[in-house]
């Protein structure tokens, strides 16, 4: 299916707030899967521990200014950096093993570019809406009761 890039960052933050994460990391791995390839990826970045481990490692980079190693995908950690090119400087070395080193970056880059409009795999597709369905509230006589729903005050 094709989607917006708007549409394929919302629906990895539901995604990913679906499995647990946090909102603030959420929104880093919105804000980075718009320079992923998701349909290359070999797990889904919301299922895995590189959420958390990713922009720890990008953090203490940016703080102290020594290279971190991080286990992740290449092009993940690759999103997350680019993300942050407008701020900082760093630069990412990837091995085969899935250890990825991210260190201040000497000089100036090319600031890259999002990737816009693209197609996602039906099975990926599919995982990342019944990640972000976790997020929706049942549909049952006591979640209204609750106050879930407009109720009788939407009714245009």
């Amino acid at each position: 299916m094709e989607m917006s890039a708007n549409e394929v960052e919302m629906l990895v933050l539901k995604a990913a707030r679906g499995g647990g994460c946090p909102v603030g990391l959420a929104e880093d791995l919105a804000a980075a899967v718009a320079y992923v390839d998701l349909n290359a990826l070999q797990v889904c970045p919301c299922d895995s521990g590189a959420v958390r481990a990713i922009p720890a490692a990008l953090d203490a980079v940016v703080a102290d200014g020594q290279a971190q190693t991080v286990v992740a995908e290449l092009a993940l950690v690759q999103g997350y950096v680019a993300a942050l090119a407008g701020q900082v400087g760093l630069t990412v070395e990837g091995a085969e093993t899935g250890q990825v080193t991210v260190q201040p970056m000497s000089g100036t880059g090319d600031a890259p570019s999002a990737l816009g409009r693209r197609i996602l795999r039906a099975d990926l597709l599919a995982h990342l809406q019944d990640m972000a369905a976790r997020t929706l509230v049942p549909e049952t006589e006591s979640s209204r009761a609750a106050g879930a729903g407009a109720g009788l005050t939407d009714n245009d």
